[in-house]
C-alpha cells in the first residue's frame, strides 16, 4: 500500500510508467493513475527521456516481458535520478528479499515494493 508520500506524489506532477501499455491495462493496475502519464519501454527509459519528462515518480511491474524492476532501477541509478522509483507487484511470499535485491543492485534510488492484495474470489 502506498504511504502518505507516495500518494501525495500522484497529485500535480509528472509521473513515468515503464512497460507495456496494453498489459498495465489488462492487469487493471493503472485505476487511479493521472491520464497524463508517459509511458515508455525499457529501451525508451535512457537519461535523454528522463531528462525530457523530468518525472518525480517511476512506476514499473516487478516481471514484464523481456525486463524486471532490477533492470530499471540501474537504468535510473545510471541516469542519476533523483525521483521516487515504485515497484508494483502482486502478492508475494517475501517481498522484502526483492526490495533487498533491487535495493542492493541500485542503492542510491528513492525505491520501494508496493505489493498488491491478493484478488478476491
Amino acid at each position: 500500500m502506498m504511504n502518505g508520500a507516495d500518494a501525495a506524489c500522484l497529485q500535480g506532477i509528472d509521473i513515468l510508467v515503464v512497460g507495456d501499455l496494453d498489459q498495465w491495462q489488462a492487469s487493471g493496475r493503472l485505476r487511479g493513475i493521472p491520464a497524463g502519464c508517459a509511458y515508455l519501454g525499457i529501451a525508451q527509459l535512457t537519461p535523454f527521456t528522463l531528462r525530457r519528462y523530468a518525472p518525480a515518480l517511476v512506476l514499473s511491474p516487478l516481471v514484464c516481458d523481456g525486463f524486471d524492476a532490477v533492470d530499471v532501477a540501474q537504468r535510473l541509478q545510471a541516469a542519476r535520478y533523483q525521483g521516487l522509483y515504485r515497484v508494483i507487484a502482486d502478492d508475494l511470499p517475501d517481498a522484502q528479499i526483492i526490495r533487498n535485491d533491487i535495493r542492493n543492485a541500485a542503492p542510491d534510488l528513492n525505491f520501494d515494493l508496493l505489493v498488491l492484495p491478493p484478488a478476491s474470489p
